[in-house]
């Protein structure tokens, strides 16, 4: 029987046993926090729902923001229509590619399996609030159509495909991932926001609910993939890097502003108790798109800290932890 190439070399020459990695802290150890996390962003969803559908004055400010986008949107050429209807299912496929490239360059297939249950999850979890939410029917002139349109389906599909590759990379490459995923989660809330789809309280909601389910579905890639979110001494990402500030900033400025509009323009009881024959205003356009905006970087720049301050941290040399 042919001996093993290893019989052949010198023993200073054989490859090195691989040791278990020695850690400062696993990932995802602070439960405590996820939880917290959880039910702020939950707090955050049933907040949305009820200022803005549940509330008469909430549907007047959230349907003239739609309104206004609309008339907006009629000065673009029908060109530019066309590519805002087709833009979000465009950046769901460019993300969704990247999942799929990840996957098969790292092997990380546990990781990847949890990622993509995580991703139908959040689209399901969307699907069964716009069936089981009610919006009531108030005599105020906000077209009532065929009832509760919230969360926005099409910003669930996207924002969420984008999540799935936030949660598949290394730590170091988080927060630019969720910096280019606030980008375009952004533009595509925009766009369904401009083409008259979902007003911004439904693409707010949407945001919320993948939020939600990153949380869930990081936490167990945590648990299961942890070889592959712990963080070195020597590595630049367990500060925070400039995408991750940048975001921060976005959050600011966007709901910073939006509050700014509505404060300027008199408070929402500046707009009448009944919009038959409201006039659109681009104030109220920039005020959606501002809320729309800072929401997204919001929720992004949350998962970006939030993710970096549970990854594990390699310990020292002289501190050993087990890896199991």
């Amino acid at each position: 029987m042919m001996q093993p190439d290893s019989a052949y070399l010198p023993e200073d020459n054989l490859p090195e046993p691989r040791h278990a990695r020695r850690l400062l802290r696993a990932p995802g150890s602070r439960i405590w926090a996820w939880v917290v996390l959880l039910l702020a962003l939950t707090a955050c969803l049933w907040v949305t729902f009820h200022h803005f559908v549940l509330s008469s004055r909430g549907q007047v400010l959230d349907h003239a923001a739609l309104a206004s986008a609309t008339a907006r949107l009629q000065s673009l050429h029908e060109a530019s229509v066309s590519l805002l209807a087709d833009l979000p299912i465009v950046v769901a496929t460019l993300a969704a590619i990247g999942f799929l490239v990840l996957t098969l360059w790292r092997r990380r297939w546990a990781a990847s399996l949890i990622v993509a249950l995580t991703f139908g999850a959040a689209n399901l979890t969307t699907q069964v609030l716009k069936v089981i939410l009610e919006r009531p029917d108030f005599p105020n002139g906000v077209p009532y159509y065929t009832g509760n349109s919230l969360p926005s389906g099409h910003a669930t599909f996207a924002t969420a495909a984008f999540v799935a590759v936030f949660l598949l990379v290394a730590p170091r490459w988080r927060s630019t991932v969720a910096f280019f995923g606030a980008i375009f989660a952004t533009v595509i809330g925009v766009a369904t926001f401009l083409d008259g789809w979902h007003r911004p309280a439904d693409i707010i909601a949407a945001y919320l609910v993948v939020g939600l389910w990153a949380l869930i579905g990081g936490f167990i890639i945590y648990r299961v993939s942890r070889q592959w979110n712990v963080i070195s001494p020597r590595s630049r990402a367990q500060y925070a890097s400039m995408p991750e500030i940048v975001l921060w900033l976005m959050a600011f400025i966007g709901l910073g502003g939006a509050i700014a509009v509505v404060f300027f323009s008199g408070g929402s009881e500046s707009l009448p108790n009944n919009l038959d024959g409201f006039v659109p205003s681009a104030r109220w356009f920039l005020f959606g798109a501002l809320l729309i905006g800072g929401s997204a970087s919001l929720v992004f720049g949350v998962l970006a800290s939030f993710f970096r301050w549970e990854a594990g941290r390699e310990a020292p040399d002289e501190m050993v932890s087990d890896f199991r």
